[in-house]
Order: structure tokens, then C-alpha cells, then sequence
């Protein structure tokens, strides 16, 4: 059933043919199994974007990064603070999760975070595990997870900032300040961006505002963390996004104008505690908010306000060496308030076993997890994968899971009088089977995986009956790969996917799901000189079906693929003060990644900076 994406695969196993030269660091991770582990013993397909390659990006957004990660397409309604949608593995956007330090920022009613508002500058770093791991995280996480964790301080305390201008009126300015002194460990920061952007909607789709749909987003973040003893550690984080929104409405009047204020929230308290040396123990209370008003020409028109709160308990024993077992407790209330489905709350309690344990060349994962949801009722999910280490530097990794997503409150009470409700909806389940192989030697890894998901009762919205309805079929088979390393002094990583994705509304054809390519990846390249460091970006992906902007009905024609260029060069002055600068599309691509919705041109920005 694979065999469709494994012939389009044919490049990729060329190029992994050449990939197999390379070296690149073996990092910590924590998503894939919420228990740390070296990511090259991870069985599930995991990358993590560090804070330096944040740094060589030049990149503003979360949404810019995360396009050159296997497996993972965006879509967005504009520029800059528009809309921006994620899909992981061919799945939907409310089936991906995005977790900041592990708490939900996602809206109630749609099951999707705000990223197009989380600026990198408040970023440590990224790790992406694809497939599902309902089993760890509950609801939403069938695609994958995407865990952003907010910056630390470390070293001695010293300030940091950074100055950019560039296109379309954009101007960025970011000061902080981060260190330790003794067992406390700090860092905080704010930034302010503007831009005047462009106007978002092609006039050729639909007749709008043609003025310039700008955007401003002001951002703080903290977090302290206080040692106690060899043992314990107090800790707390926090993050604020202010932004405000300019954007078109396909159904507005020409001359109306369409505003947004959102504003995300995330406030966390932990407490980790080693009680015995075999007993690691973390309670964390937390709490994610997306509060967002829109207006029309000046007056109220919406608003739609989410409240996350999330108690964990996390443990993790250690039976004997290599082998650890883990035990969780974990409770969730969300509730929505919005104008136009009222008040709207659940709340969910877990519980959540885990082993991960390595005898010899053989490594095992097992999770289980049972969701109990205040409106629905149990949820029950699993995931067991296996690794086996042929040599020190192949490794075959093979998985089956499940997952579940229940219905948003838009799912089941709907929008009036722009949709309706059907309370009978069912909540989505899956079930993923994965085969991948791995090559990592002297610190270079390439990893290719193949996929397939199928979905019982997946939910999507229908165009006739305005309502979210249980589709009778949809299915997603592929194979992605990844790959960082350096070949001839050249710091490079790529990521290439193939993918076939097919639903099937009650009584209708099988079709191609929305805004998603069969074919799609990327390629970074950076090289340093003496106080230079340059280099590229490419993303290409193929042609996406999609619909249209006004009457939401699938168009005849997909979208055409695209091939975008970016070209970064930075330059060290002293061992603190830099300069650099992003040529953005390079080549002025004309493309869309949402139908009828442009995208940036090409564009200059500049920055400088100062680093401890």
C-alpha cells in the first residue's frame, strides 16, 4: 500500500545514499517518550531546531522555521500575523498538538494554537516528534507534536538584544537579560515588531480592502529556576503575546476594514523532586490562554476567549540501568467564552503508564494512556515501538499506535448563523504503523521512515449542511526523511517527504486532502569564514488542492508548487556585537500557500545584535 510513495521516494534514497558521509550532535530530548533520552535512541521520527539554528535562520516566526521540517506544510492567510495553519504527516491542523514547556496554548473552539504569534526570539528551542502519540499527550496529537520550549538562562548574567529593519516597513527591536547567580538560573525578555505588511487577499479572488493589512506584536517572557539541595528545584515560566492584526475578509464590504486583537498567554509552576535516587518526581500546575477580539471598521464584531488549566504529576523510576518506568496523573479544564457559542467547558482526567527500557541492541517503548472527558466520555490509547541496533551506527525502528481527537465546542455547537451545531459528532481515532531505518555516526544522523494512518470517524467541515460532519474514510500513507550533518566544512540539513492523503465525505468520492502535496522538502546550507558565516535555505513543494476563498467549494485546479530561496549572511564584529542580514524570496517567487491569500515577496531586513 506504500508503494505510490516509495517509486516518488527514489530521489530521496539517492540523496541519503550521499547523506551517509556526515556527523552532528546527539542532543537530549524529552518529547518522544516524556522522558529523557538521546534523540538518536528515539523510535519515534524526532528533530529538534536549536537555538543556533534559530540564529542562522534570520527567521521571525514560528510558522517561517518549522516549513523546512519532514513531514510538516503550513498554510497561512497573509503575511506576518495572519492565520497560519499546521498539518504534520498529512493530517489536519486541529490533529497536531503544539505544546510551549508542555502546556496547551490552543484555542477551545478550533483545537489549533495561535503560532503565527510566537516570535523565535522567545525561543530555546523546537522538537518535533511526528506520528501519533495520543499514548503520551491525549487529544489532538495524531499528526505529532510540536514543543516549543521558551529561553533559560545560563552562564553569567549578561544582557542581550537585537535591532532589525527591513521590507515592507518591518522593524524589530528585542532586550534581555540572562544568567545565573549560584543556584538560581534566569532569564527575561521583551520584543516589539511591527510591519506594514501588504494586502493579504489577491483582488483577482475576491474584492477587498486593497489597502496594506499590517501587524504588531509585543512579547514578554521570564523564567526563574531555584535549586534546593542536590535534589530538588523550584522553577517558574511565563510568557505574554500582545498583537494586533490587520486583515481582509472575503466577505466584507471593499472598503471595510477587519482588525484583530489577540493576546496568548502561558504561566507555569513546577516543582522537581528526586525523593529517592531511583525516583524522579515533577508536579507542575499551568495555565495556556488565547483571548481574541475581532473588529469591524472601528466596532466589536467577535470574540472568542479560551482558558487552559493543566495540574501533572510526572514519576519516573528506575528499575535497574536502561530500563525506567513512568507513572502519571494528569487533570485539564478548558473552557471557551465566545460571542457567538456562549460559554462553553470540559474538563479531562488522565492517567498514563510508560516504559522505556534497552536490553543489548534491543530497545522497547510502551505507553498507555485513558482520557476521561466530561462531555464524552473514555478515550483509550496506546503506543508500542521497538528499536534494534544493527551496528553502532544503523538502527531500524519499527511502531503501532493509536490516537483520538474529541470535538471542539465550533465542532459541536457551532458558529451561528455562519454554522450550526451537531451535537451527535464522534470523536476522531486512528491507528499509525511506521517502519524507519537510521544511519548516525560521529554525531551525523539521516533517518527514513515509512507511514501509514487511517482514521475512524475524522471530522471535517461541510460546506452544504454548515456543519463539522464524521467523514466515512480518510487515510494518509507516506515516507519522510531527515538529515543534519556536515560534508566539506558545509553545515547541512534537508528533509524530503512523499505522501498520499485521501478522505471521503458520507456518500461521496475519495479525494486528495486540502492543502496538502504529495510531494514536498527543504535544504539549508551554511558555511563560516573566518568572521562570516553564509548561507541558503530552499523549500520546494508540489501542487495542493484547495478551495475557494469565497464559497469554500474545492477548486478544479490545485494550487501550483512553488520553490522559495532564502539567502542569509551574518558577520561577527567582536565576540559580542554582530551583523547580519535576510534576503527573503530571494528569487520574488509568486505563490500562494492558501488559496486566493498572497504570500511576501522578496524582501531585504537587517539586523544587528548583541550576544553574550
Amino acid at each position: 500500500m506504500l508503494s505510490p510513495c516509495l517509486r516518488r521516494a527514489a530521489p530521496l534514497l539517492a540523496f541519503c545514499s550521499l547523506a551517509f558521509a556526515q556527523t552532528e550532535d546527539d542532543p537530549v530530548v524529552v518529547t518522544a517518550s516524556r522522558t529523557e533520552q538521546r534523540i538518536r535512541d528515539a523510535i519515534a521520527h524526532t528533530t529538534v531546531i536549536t537555538r543556533k539554528d534559530i540564529q542562522d535562520s534570520q527567521a521571525v516566526d514560528l510558522p517561517t522555521i518549522l516549513r523546512r521540517e519532514a513531514g510538516v506544510e503550513l498554510s497561512q492567510d497573509g503575511g506576518l500575523g495572519a492565520t497560519a495553519s499546521l498539518f504534520m504527516r498529512g493530517s489536519r491542523s486541529a490533529q497536531t498538538l503544539v505544546l510551549i514547556d508542555g502546556v496547551r496554548v490552543e484555542n477551545a473552539a478550533s483545537a489549533t494554537t495561535a503560532i503565527q504569534h510566537l516570535m523565535l526570539d522567545d525561543i530555546e528551542r523546537i522538537e518535533v516528534v511526528r506520528g501519533n502519540v495520543s499514548s503520551l499527550y491525549g487529544s489532538g496529537a495524531m499528526g505529532g507534536v510540536v514543543q516549543v520550549f521558551t529561553r533559560r538562562g545560563s552562564g553569567t548574567p549578561a544582557p542581550y538584544g537585537e535591532v532589525t529593519a527591513g521590507s515592507r516597513d518591518t522593524y524589530k527591536v528585542l532586550a534581555g537579560y540572562g544568567g545565573e547567580f549560584g543556584d538560581t538560573r534566569f532569564n527575561v525578555s521583551a520584543l516589539r515588531l511591527d510591519t506594514r505588511g501588504f494586502s493579504a487577499i489577491d483582488p483577482r479572488f475576491a474584492p477587498v480592502n486593497p489597502d496594506d493589512d499590517g501587524y504588531r506584536n509585543e512579547s514578554i517572557t521570564a523564567s526563574i529556576a531555584q535549586r534546593l539541595g542536590r535534589n530538588h528545584e523550584l522553577g517558574a515560566r511565563f510568557l505574554r503575546t500582545r498583537t494586533k492584526t490587520d486583515y481582509d475578509d472575503p466577505f466584507a464590504a471593499p472598503t471595510s476594514l477587519q482588525t484583530a486583537d489577540q493576546d496568548l498567554g502561558m504561566a507555569q509552576l513546577y516543582w522537581d523532586a528526586r525523593f529517592v535516587e531511583r525516583w524522579k518526581s515533577r508536579i507542575t500546575a499551568s495555565e495556556g490562554t488565547d483571548y481574541r477580539t475581532d473588529f469591524l471598521d472601528g466596532g466589536f464584531f467577535s470574540s472568542s476567549n479560551t482558558r487552559n488549566r493543566q495540574l501533572m504529576w510526572n514519576n519516573d523510576m528506575t528499575l535497574a540501568p536502561a530500563h525506567v518506568l513512568s507513572l502519571a496523573a494528569e487533570w485539564l479544564e478548558q473552557v471557551l467564552d465566545s460571542s457567538f457559542a456562549g460559554r462553553q467547558k470540559r474538563h479531562v482526567d488522565s492517567i498514563r503508564l510508560g516504559y522505556l527500557g534497552r536490553i543489548g541492541a534491543h530497545s522497547l517503548q510502551v505507553n498507555l494512556r485513558n482520557d476521561r472527558y466530561s462531555d464524552f466520555g473514555d478515550a483509550d490509547t496506546y503506543f508500542a515501538g521497538y528499536g534494534f541496533d544493527l551496528t553502532d551506527a544503523w538502527r531500524l525502528t519499527a511502531s503501532t499506535s493509536t490516537a483520538f481527537r474529541a470535538p471542539t465546542f465550533s465542532d459541536l455547537f457551532g458558529f451561528p448563523p455562519f454554522s450550526f451545531a451537531n451535537p451527535a459528532l464522534r470523536a476522531e481515532t486512528s491507528r499509525t504503523y511506521e517502519l524507519g531505518v537510521q544511519w548516525a555516526s560521529a554525531g551525523h544522523r539521516v533517518r527514513v521512515v515509512a507511514f501509514q494512518t487511517e482514521y475512524k470517524d475524522e471530522i471535517a467541515f461541510d460546506f452544504v449542511t454548515l456543519q463539522s460532519q464524521n467523514l466515512a474514510k480518510a487515510k494518509v500513507d507516506g515516507v519522510e526523511t531527515s538529515y543534519g550533518g556536515r560534508l566539506a566544512g558545509i553545515d547541512l540539513t534537508a528533509a524530503f517527504t512523499v505522501q498520499d492523503v485521501v478522505e471521503q465525505q458520507q456518500g461521496g468520492p475519495e479525494l486528495p486532502g486540502l492543502r496538502r502535496a504529495k510531494v514536498f522538502g527543504s535544504v539549508t546550507a551554511f558555511r563560516s569564514f573566518s568572521n562570516w558565516r553564509l548561507g541558503a535555505e530552499l523549500l520546494s513543494s508540489g501542487e495542493r488542492p484547495d478551495v475557494d476563498v469565497v464559497t469554500g467549494q474545492r477548486l478544479s485546479n490545485p494550487n501550483p508548487g512553488y520553490t522559495v530561496l532564502n539567502l542569509l549572511a551574518k558577520y561577527q564584529y567582536n565576540k559580542n556585537l554582530f551583523f547580519a542580514g535576510r534576503l527573503e524570496n530571494a528569487l520574488d517567487e509568486d505563490y500562494q500557500l492558501s488559496s486566493g491569500f498572497k504570500t511576501a515577496g522578496r524582501g531585504l531586513f537587517l539586523t544587528a545584535g548583541w550576544q553574550p
